[in-house]
């Protein structure tokens, strides 16, 4: 009995008195810091959406967060990964594609709007026409200049500072690079195989890429390797290289990594990167279509979280298209690579409306109570849901299991209790013919049965009071603490009706929102 009674104390210890599970106030100086970032989606029109980024992120530095400006993001951004140069042009033609449809469509209705559509696409192609294979020509240009620069030091004396320039050339372009006196000097050339020999020996440094579907090429300082991912590489030069991946049709973005004693790994997400966008105004993430989107769009921002050091990442954008559509927006804890919050309101696509970014705010940050406890919140969708329901309150579950378990087995014990209580009371058979003797001793062994019967039936009854008494503190204890669930873990405040303007073509209004 002593066992199983300090079995279900333990279980009532369990629940601490008076917890609080819910959001605690920051200390000084632990504001989580987030990321603002855009959603794009290909062939939808928002020319809004970096303006709600800027909006957004400005309401939610009045919040309680340490907020990224987006500069500094995209600044951070740009010391890991580099935009490569095919896929700006790439980009770019995309926007005149779509400038020459639109430019088609208002032929026929608007001749006066379609020229200057059509202009602005024929003058960004002219900005193109001289950058269409960029990479390997900048490749060019740069050992050019290079070499250049290295004879330049050389012919005014300054030997070192041209070998100090070669160098860099060969990290960058390799031992394979070709120097020959039928291009440059030759008193450069010279120079050139006398650092050549003199770097062999500094070929330490190694590097690993993986990627997570294997059999993608990789590229070192533009030039493809040998072998496919996962690969690792030695005998590399010491210093900054970069990186860049291409899978099938798809390529990374340009990785810059610094190589030194110890080895680098590498893993090179090229869905993800192929879904950056930092160029041209925006900040964010592009996308084919809502669904794939919305199947991407929490661990594609969580991992650029990782990469400009956000805690939280703030992703917003338009996914329908249409001059007012809904402005969804997603909060998502970066460490967790979950989704915190989510919310979605009506919006302009292609204004900034002041009353959706702040009813946007409001329900990205309603239940976050202080600064520091966002990342503890339950998802929603505009709800303004928060702390747990009272069926996921695991305290009133495991008392509310110890109280039925104290119950049972009271009711067990009580049951042992009447059996044993029967036989204790059993009445003494008659004498009948037996001698005195005789029936003195089987009275006797009777009443020694009977004595054991009772003592039994005692044993059992304080049991099933044991049972009885704990089990009912502890199921009461259990309903007190669903009832209670609202109290030890606070939830959101409850959503408000909100009266938002709205602008039509026929003039301005209200709207209602209501939650139901």
């Amino acid at each position: 009995m002593k066992s199983r009674i300090v079995i279900l104390a333990l279980a009532c210890l369990c629940v601490p008195v008076g917890a609080s599970g819910g959001p605690r106030a920051s200390a000084v100086g632990t504001e989580p810091s987030v990321a603002v970032i855009d959603v794009y989606l290909n062939g939808i029109e928002a020319p809004a959406t970096g303006d709600y980024g800027k909006a957004v992120a400005k309401a939610l530095s009045g919040s309680g967060y340490a907020v990224l400006d987006r500069d500094e993001v995209a600044t951070r951004f740009r010391s890991v990964l580099i935009m490569p140069v095919r896929r700006m042009q790439e980009d770019r033609l995309a926007d005149v594609e779509r400038l020459v449809r639109d430019g088609d469509q208002l032929v026929y209705t608007d001749p006066k709007a379609a020229v200057e559509v059509l202009n602005k696409a024929r003058s960004q192609l002219e900005s193109l026409s001289d950058g269409l294979s960029a990479n390997d020509r900048l490749r060019d240009e740069f050992l050019k200049t290079q070499m250049l620069l290295a004879r330049s030091h050389l012919d005014s004396g300054n030997e070192a500072r041209a070998g100090e320039v070669l160098r860099e050339v060969l990290r960058t372009f390799g031992d394979d690079l070709d120097v020959s006196e039928r291009d440059y000097h030759p008193r450069l050339v010279k120079l050139f195989q006398k650092v050549k020999a003199g770097m062999r020996a500094d070929r330490t440094a190694s590097l690993s890429v993986q990627t997570p579907d294997p059999g993608c090429v990789v590229l070192l300082d533009g030039r493809p390797q040998e072998g496919e991912t996962p690969r690792e590489y030695k005998n590399l030069y010491p210093g900054v290289h970069y990186v860049q991946v291409r899978c099938g049709a798809g390529e990374s973005m340009v990785r810059r990594v610094t190589l030194g004693k110890d080895k680098v790994h590498l893993l090179v997400d090229v869905a993800f990167e192929k879904a950056l966008a930092v160029d041209a105004g925006r900040l964010g993430l592009v996308f084919d279509d809502a669904r794939t989107a919305q199947a991407r769009m929490v661990p594609f921002a969580a991992k650029f979280g990782e990469l400009v050091g956000a805690d939280l990442v703030v992703v917003q954008g338009f996914l329908e298209d249409g001059s007012r559509s809904d402005l969804k927006g997603l909060m998502i804890d970066t460490k967790k690579g979950a989704q915190v919050r989510a919310a979605s309101v009506p919006a302009r696509s292609s204004v900034v409306t002041p009353s959706s970014v702040k009813a946007m705010v409001d329900l990205l940050v309603s239940d976050a109570g202080e600064a520091g406890s966002a990342a503890s919140h339950g998802a929603a969708s505009g709800t303004g849901s928060g702390g747990k329901a009272w069926y996921q309150n695991y305290y009133g579950w495991i008392l509310t299991a110890v109280g039925v378990g104290g119950l049972a087995w009271g009711g067990a014990e009580t049951a042992i209790y009447l059996g044993h209580r029967s036989k204790a009371q059993k009445a003494y058979p008659a004498q009948g013919a037996l001698s005195n003797a005789d029936y003195l001793a089987v009275l006797l062994k009777q009443n020694a049965q009977m004595r054991k019967e009772a003592t039994l039936a005692n044993t059992a009854s304080t049991y099933a009071i044991v049972g009885y008494s704990v089990g009912g503190a502890a199921l009461v204890g259990g309903v007190v603490l669903f009832a209670l669930t609202d109290k030890i873990w606070p939830g959101a405040e409850a959503p408000r009706a909100m009266l938002l303007p709205t602008v039509g073509s026929g003039g301005g209004g209200m709207m209602l929102s209501m939650p139901f």
